[in-house]
């Protein structure tokens, strides 16, 4: 029976021989430990907000939008609650100039979902945000709902820190109803950003 023991102890250890070289490996797959449930972010970016289109186009319109190409900028924090998965919120202010001279100013605030993978020292991420979006045009405002759905790529420069950028699709819906449901429009644009990433 004292032989056993041990014997049964030795086929124990060696069983379990694997799994502690995998959880070895699992460390440099996810991003050096980083990208591993319970890991968080903290992300600042800022960059240009290109117009793409409206719909439904405008009839009288003589430009393909009316507006121009602004500026963007957020801060976003995410919370690994799976390896590589993460979920959070994000502020986002942008500015665009207008046609007419004026400025429109877009304030939305999202929940966030990512994906995270990479091998050191360049990570990658896609993900969406969904929330709604304060509009304001010279002195007018609205709520509407809002949505943003991309990716971007990102090199380490430090045990906490990345640097890199990303490229994310908006859409930004300005619903009407009743008498004004014909001013119903859904606009599209492209955030093209350069972000700093805080790891911890």
């Amino acid at each position: 029976m004292k032989r056993k023991i041990p014997a049964l102890g030795a086929l124990i250890l060696l069983a379990a021989l694997p799994l502690f070289g995998q959880d070895k490996s699992d460390g440099q797959d996810y991003f050096g430990g980083l990208h591993k449930k319970g890991s968080q972010i903290i992300s600042l970016t800022t960059g240009a907000g290109v117009p793409l289109f409206i719909l439904p186009a405008d009839a009288l319109a003589t430009e393909a939008t009316p507006l121009y190409v602004g500026a963007s900028f957020s801060l976003s924090y995410q919370y690994f609650i799976a390896n590589r998965l993460t979920i959070g919120g994000s502020l986002t202010g942008a500015f665009n100039g207008t046609v007419g001279g004026r400025t429109l100013f877009v304030a939305p605030v999202a929940f966030k979902l990512g994906y995270w993978w990479g091998k050191q020292p360049v990570e990658y991420t896609v993900g969406m945000d969904l929330g709604a979006s304060v509009l304001r045009l010279s002195g007018n405002g609205m709520i509407t709902p809002f949505a943003k759905l991309g990716g971007g790529a990102f090199a380490q420069v430090s045990e906490a820190w990345s640097l890199g950028g990303q490229v994310y699709w908006w859409l930004i819906p300005e619903i009407h109803t009743g008498t004004y449901s014909s001013l119903t429009r859904y606009a599209n644009s492209l955030e093209v950003s350069l972000g700093a990433l805080y790891h911890f």
